[in-house]
C-alpha cells in the first residue's frame, strides 16, 4: 500500500521471524527511510497466529499492498507483481488478476471500488487500471502526463475521483482529479513542501486529508485547494517525518502511520488536526520504526500495523491508543488494513499472504447479564427504523445440568437473501447480550437479522432510512 516502503529498525529483538529477502532499494537518510524497487521473498511455513489471526495464501509470492472490501464477501487486492486478486468467499479464496501490459512492469499500490462492478488499480509509473465488471477484465486509464508513482486512489462517486502519490525525482507531492470517471485526469498543485505523498482520508467530496512526506494536507473543497498542516505535528529531531498512514473516526479524532528518526509512529488528534500527540507503544519501544496502515471501528477499539523485511507487528488498542498490545507477531512485513462493517479485518503481509480475524471474536459483544435465561430469545433491534446504527439483543440459555458456552452466530442479510456481514461467530456462555450494527456504507432498505446456535434459529426484520 505504501509503495513498499519500508524503515530498516534502529533496534531489533531476538524474534524469530520466517521470510528471507531479497531486496533492491534506494535510501533516505533523514527517516532512515528505504524505498524499494524490487523485491521478492520466501516463506518459512511454522506459524501460529495468536488473538484468532489467520492467513490464506494467494498466488504469487508476492508483497500484498492493498486490500478494499465492498462487503462481508466480495474484495479485491493489489500486490508488487503488476497485477492483483480478487475473491467472492469474504477472502477464503482469491483469484488472480494481471494487467498483461508489455510497457510497464510495476508495483499497484491501491485499489477502490465503488461497487461489485465498477473499480480501479493505481501503481508504478503512474499507472491506471478500471473495471467495470468486478474485476475479471481491466483496461488502461491515462493521466496526467508525468513520470512518477500512484499510490492511492478514491472515488466518491462514478464520476469523481482523486489519486494521490508522488512525480519527477527528487520526489514532489502528486494530485489528480477526475470528473468523468478516469477518462480524463487533471493535476492538482497541492500547498507547502514535502515529497511523496502516501494515504488519504475523506469524509465526504469536500472534505478530506492526505498524509505524506513531511507533509500533511487538508482541503475542505474537495481538494481545489489544500492547506499543508504538518507544523502541527510535533518536530522530531530533523524535521522529518514520513507519514505512512491516515484514518479518522470523525472530524476531530484521527489518527497517523509514521515513520521517523524518533521511531514516534503513531499520532493522535482530537481537535481536528489543530494539534497531534504521539502514542507510545510495543513497536516504537522494540526498537522498531514505521506503521504501514491504522483503522479504528470506534473511539476505543482500533489496530495499526508495522512490517520490514526484518520485524513486522500487528497491534490492538481497546482505549483509543492510550495502551497498545501486539495482536499478531507471527510474520513479517504487514502492510496494509482493511476492516467491514466493524466485524472482520483483514491485513496484507508479504509471500502472498492475506491475514484475517473476526473481530465478533474480540470487541463488540456487550454482555448484559450473566444470569442464565431460561429460554432462547432474539429482541427486535432498536432504534428500528434506524440511521446508521442500532442495537440487538439476544439471550443465550443453559441446558438443563448442562453451562457449558455455546456457538452463536448472528448474520445480517440484505432483502435478496444475501449475508452481508457476520456480527457474531465465537463461542458464548449462557446470559444476555448486545451488539451494535453499523450501517454506514449500506443502502436504505429492509434488512434481516438472523441468530443461529445449534439448538436455535430465529430471524427478524429491521430497516435502515437513511
Amino acid at each position: 500500500m505504501k509503495s513498499l516502503i519500508m524503515i530498516i529498525a534502529i533496534c531489533i529483538l531476538n524474534i524469530a521471524v520466517g521470510a528471507q529477502y531479497n531486496i533492491n532499494s534506494t535510501y533516505n537518510a533523514e527517516c532512515n527511510l528505504w524505498l524499494v524497487t524490487d523485491w521478492q521473498s520466501q516463506a518459512s511455513e511454522s506459524l501460529n497466529p495468536p488473538f484468532n489471526w489467520q492467513y490464506v495464501t494467494a498466488s504469487g509470492n508476492y508483497q500484498m499492498l492493498d486490500v478494499f472490501f465492498i462487503d462481508s464477501l466480495n474484495g479485491w487486492l493489489t500486490h508488487s507483481g503488476n497485477g492483483g486478486h480478487r475473491t467472492t468467499d469474504s477472502g477464503m479464496n482469491w483469484t488472480a488478476f494481471t494487467f498483461n501490459d508489455t510497457n510497464f512492469s510495476a508495483a499497484y499500490n491501491g485499489t477502490f471500488f465503488l461497487n461489485l462492478s465498477t473499480g480501479w488499480c493505481v501503481g508504478g509509473a503512474t499507472q491506471i487500471r478500471k473495471t467495470t465488471d468486478g474485476g475479471i477484465t481491466w483496461f488502461k486509464q491515462y493521466g496526467a502526463p508525468v513520470t512518477g508513482i500512484a499510490r492511492s486512489v478514491y472515488f466518491f462517486d462514478e464520476n469523481s475521483g482523486v489519486i494521490i502519490g508522488s512525480k519527477n525525482f527528487p520526489y514532489v507531492p502528486f494530485v489528480e482529479k477526475t470528473t468523468n470517471g478516469g477518462t480524463n485526469w487533471t493535476e492538482i498543485t497541492p500547498a507547502g513542501s514535502g515529497q511523496e505523498l502516501n494515504d488519504q482520508y475523506w469524509f465526504n467530496a469536500n472534505t478530506g486529508w492526505v498524509a505524506g512526506y513531511d507533509v500533511l494536507l487538508y482541503t475542505t473543497n474537495g481538494g481545489s485547494n489544500f492547506t499543508n498542516l504538518y507544523s502541527n505535528i510535533p518536530p522530531t529531531g530533523n524535521g522529518h517525518s514520513s507519514l505512512l498512514a491516515v484514518y479518522f473516526l470523525n472530524q476531530q479524532t484521527g489518527w497517523l502511520g509514521a515513520a521517523n528518526l524518533e521511531r514516534n509512529n503513531i499520532y493522535k488528534t482530537t481537535n481536528a488536526g489543530a494539534n497531534w500527540v504521539f502514542q507510545n507503544n510495543p513497536v516504537s519501544q522494540a526498537g522498531w520504526n514505521q506503521i504501514n496502515d491504522i483503522r479504528f471501528i470506534s473511539q476505543d477499539s482500533g489496530w495499526a500495523v508495522h512490517g520490514t523485511p526484518s520485524t513486522g507487528a500487528i497491534m490492538f488498542t481497546s482505549n483509543g491508543g492510550i495502551n497498545w498490545v501486539m495482536d499478531n507477531t507471527q510474520y513479517s512485513w504487514y502492510d496494509c488494513l482493511e476492516i467491514y462493517s466493524h466485524s472482520k479485518i483483514w491485513c496484507g503481509g508479504s509471500s502472498g499472504r492475506i491475514w484475517y480475524a473476526n473481530l465478533g471474536e474480540i470487541v463488540g459483544i456487550e454482555p448484559i447479564s450473566g444470569i442464565s435465561p431460561d429460554v432462547y430469545e432474539l429482541s427486535q433491534n432498536y432504534p428500528n427504523p434506524f440511521n446508521p446504527v442500532t442495537k440487538i439483543r439476544f439471550d443465550i440459555p443453559a441446558s438443563v445440568g448442562n453451562d457449558r458456552d455455546r456457538s452463536v452466530k448472528l448474520f445480517i442479510y440484505d432483502l435478496s437473501g444475501r449475508e452481508v456481514t457476520t456480527l457474531v461467530n465465537r463461542h458464548l456462555s449462557p446470559g444476555s447480550y448486545s451488539v451494535n450494527w453499523d450501517g454506514t456504507g449500506f443502502a436504505s432498505g429492509v434488512y434481516f437479522y438472523s441468530l443461529v446456535t445449534e439448538e436455535f434459529s430465529e430471524t427478524k426484520r429491521m430497516v435502515m432510512l437513511k
